[in-house]
């Protein structure tokens, strides 16, 4: 298992979703791109327009799967959660901890195959808006690290206001 550790202003924690979220793709572009090398080196014809074609899937599919990697990505800093989404034009979101000191829902879903990589989708939901960490590897561990730091900056506004 990964330990992930505590983020630092200088040297956040830097998430975004996993390639093995996109396994599917991957295997289809591959199977693709082997039958057509097979094909070539084993002398078979196939009409250049067939041939385009089934190449032109299969980097349909690992592009698309590499381009919605770059889509979404997470960052943990000790005091806040930034969800930035896109590549040219961007949003970003910025979730902080403070806010979040009663953060009433944590929650990890995973399929069964998703248990099998160790992936998964994190949720947050605090005054009814809820923010998800999609396609993530070690869900559980991300999520306890966000617990932790929720309450260590619930400690420190604490000690302010005493």
């Amino acid at each position: 298992m990964v330990n992930i550790a505590q983020p630092t202003d200088e040297q956040p924690i830097n998430l975004r979703k996993t390639r093995k979220a996109f396994i599917a793709e991957y295997s289809c572009g591959v199977f693709l791109l082997g039958l057509l090398v097979i094909g070539t080196l084993k002398g078979l014809q196939v009409k250049p327009y067939m041939f385009y074609f089934m190449g032109g899937i299969a980097l349909t599919a690992i592009g698309s799967a590499e381009f919605m990697l770059a889509m979404v990505r997470y960052k943990i800093l000790p005091h806040k959660l930034v969800i930035t989404h896109g590549i040219i034009q961007q949003k970003k979101k910025n979730i902080y901890f403070h806010p979040l000191g009663f953060v009433p829902d944590l929650n990890v879903k995973q399929s069964r195959i998703q248990r099998i990589f160790n992936i998964g989708t994190g949720f947050l939901t605090s005054r009814g808006e809820a923010f998800e960490l999609k396609d993530i590897d070690n869900p559980h561990q991300v999520l306890e690290l966000v617990e932790k730091l929720i309450e260590e900056n619930r400690t420190v506004k604490r000690k302010e206001n005493e």
